[in-house]
């Protein structure tokens, strides 16, 4: 299935790592840059959301068109970009640089409702297809494998051991 859009999630702090976090690299390019690769064989247009002033502003400039948010945390911004877009859209973060297409078929194939979000081992990954912006209408999907999310200096460098 092609959706209309994809929007990579890039707007963060990065207090855990960097706020450069989503240009860091891993195994020789851009963390975001694997999501990206991944989101244009879904979707017809991808997105970078960010907010104005991002330390990795201009370098995310450089990958694909900017959205911006207005920083008011994950799910606010979220709402904010999947608003702008053509739906149906794929909504990923940045820091999965492994994540696979199986993910996202699995998403695309079970979701049933206007918002699909994947729990990988039952846990929040910031995946997401957005269907419609019915807020009420929500649904969440197991996914059994781990989601690898790069959030500290020791997951970027357990990631890299994976190259």
């Amino acid at each position: 299935m092609r959706l209309e859009s994809a929007v990579i999630m890039a707007g963060g702090k990065g207090t855990r790592l960097s706020p450069l976090k989503p240009v860091m690299e891993v195994c020789g390019k851009p963390m975001i840059q694997w999501v990206a690769e991944l989101a244009m064989r879904y979707a017809s247009q991808v997105y970078i959301a960010t907010v104005k002033g991002h330390p990795a502003e201009e370098k995310l400039r450089k990958i694909h068109r900017v959205l911006y948010t207005s920083g008011l945390g994950y799910e606010n911004d979220v709402v904010e970009a999947v608003s702008s877009v053509k739906l149906p859209a794929l909504v990923l973060p940045s820091d999965v640089p492994f994540l696979d297409g199986d993910t996202i078929e699995i998403l695309i194939r079970e979701c049933n409702s206007s918002i699909c979000t994947l729990l990988s081992q039952g846990k929040f990954v910031g995946v997401s297809l957005w269907r419609a912006l019915d807020l009420e209408d929500y649904q969440s999907i197991d996914y059994p494998r781990k989601i690898v999310n790069v959030n500290t200096w020791n997951d970027l460098t357990e990631i890299n051991k994976l190259c």
